[in-house]
């Protein structure tokens, strides 16, 4: 199967995009250079045109025709670099998707492979369930048959999540679920049936603090919905929690080395 099948309906999910759909599609026809992107969830990011550089202790290239798999929680810089234009798709899996064969400390954080038949296959008829309106479970089936396909072709490593979900995964399971909240650190530990002191106490030992989890959460939330929506500016920060959008677009910058309106203006 060529690319061009699924380069196709790609461009007709970015005229027509589908809220809740398990597949995005990032593309540009100016380069995209991008800081410290984090992947919340084990995401897949099959490259149809155009070439990823990967930077920040890689300096690898994914050209298209090939997928990088890339572990939750891990960062990293990169570049899209068009070949006339760039586009590529992500899935984003749930943890369960994926069986637990390795433990945390061995599971390797980015993976690059060539793109099999049968991933291209299945991706292409998750894709062409795009225009219709089908129940999520529907589409989590469809997700989960590629989950099934990449772990049967052993292209699953870096995937896999432990067994048991860190605090800060589980603490982002939450906040995503409404990204626009007001969150406050109390209802956040009543829902997970913790103390403040004990879950900053957890967060600590994973690098991370309430505050800081939210805002990476809700500027990589951002990022997506620039690079996949047309919505304006104001109506992503607002979408994200932010009540101004100087102040969104000025926290943006500092996250990512750009604004919103100059990875906006790439599109």
């Amino acid at each position: 199967m060529q690319l061009s099948p699924l380069i196709n309906q790609a461009h007709a999910l970015v005229s027509q995009p589908k809220s809740g759909f398990p597949v995005q599609v990032f593309h540009c026809r100016e380069q995209q250079t991008l800081h410290r992107v984090h992947f919340f969830q084990p995401t897949v990011l099959l490259i149809l045109r155009g070439t990823k550089q990967l930077s920040g202790g890689t300096h690898q290239q994914c050209e298209e025709g090939n997928m990088l798999a890339v572990a939750a929680g891990h960062e990293f810089p990169f570049a899209n670099v068009p070949r006339d234009f760039y586009m590529a798709l992500a899935i984003a899996f749930e943890a369960e998707d994926f069986p637990v064969r390795a433990a945390q400390s061995s599971t390797p954080k980015l993976t690059m492979h060539a793109i099999s038949e049968a991933v291209l296959t299945l991706t292409h008829q998750l894709m062409a369930l795009a225009p219709a309106d089908l129940p999520p479970q529907i589409l989590a089936s469809r997700r989960k048959e590629i989950a099934s396909l990449l772990t049967q072709q052993e292209l699953d490593a870096a995937l896999r999540c432990p067994s048991q979900p860190t605090w800060r995964q589980r603490v982002v399971s939450l906040l995503q679920n409404d990204i626009a909240r007001d969150w406050r650190l109390e209802e956040v530990c009543r829902a997970l049936a913790t103390s403040e002191s004990n879950l900053r106490r957890h967060l600590a030992r994973e690098g991370c603090g309430f505050r800081d989890l939210l805002e990476d959460l809700r500027l990589t939330y951002g990022l997506g919905m620039i690079q996949t929506t047309a919505l304006p500016i104001n109506q992503v920060a607002l979408a994200c929690g932010y009540q101004s959008a100087s102040r969104f677009s000025e926290r943006f910058k500092q996250r990512f080395e750009t604004t919103p309106s100059e990875l906006r203006s790439a599109l």
